[in-house]
């Protein structure tokens, strides 16, 4: 196993992020998490970053 392997292997991983507006919990790729990119809530559509609570 490479280091480029491991990598990939660490930025596949998804988290469970829960919607400020609704409450639905949904795993998301742990990279967009990491990166603080907006997420919208697949149930109630909103727009969110991971680090609001």
């Amino acid at each position: 196993m490479s280091i480029f392997d491991a990598l990939k292997a660490f930025g596949s991983t998804s988290v469970k992020v829960t919607c400020p507006e609704c409450g639905f919990a949904t795993q998301q790729p742990a990279l967009k998490v990491r990166k603080n990119i907006t997420l919208v809530c697949p149930k109630c559509g909103h727009y969110f970053l991971p680090k609001d609570k």
